[in-house]
């Protein structure tokens, strides 16, 4: 079982959960940056900024039996 957004809990529920972890601080601060990019008439660049998730591996993984 995987889940997704690594919510706090998913280290402590049984088994603790295998999650994806997102930097959801610096996906704010890139759309707050694009925003007023956009509020100050500025041309878009048309470059899409891709952020590599992280894969926490817990209980809820693991190599095949």
């Amino acid at each position: 079982m995987v889940g997704y957004d690594n919510i706090p809990e998913a280290a402590y529920v049984w088994s603790p959960s295998t999650t994806v972890r997102q930097d959801f601080g610096e996906a704010g601060r890139r759309a707050l940056e694009l925003l007023v990019t956009q509020i100050e008439g500025e041309p878009r660049t048309g470059t899409l900024v891709a952020r590599e998730p992280e894969l926490v591996a817990r209980g809820s993984s693991g190599p095949p039996a």
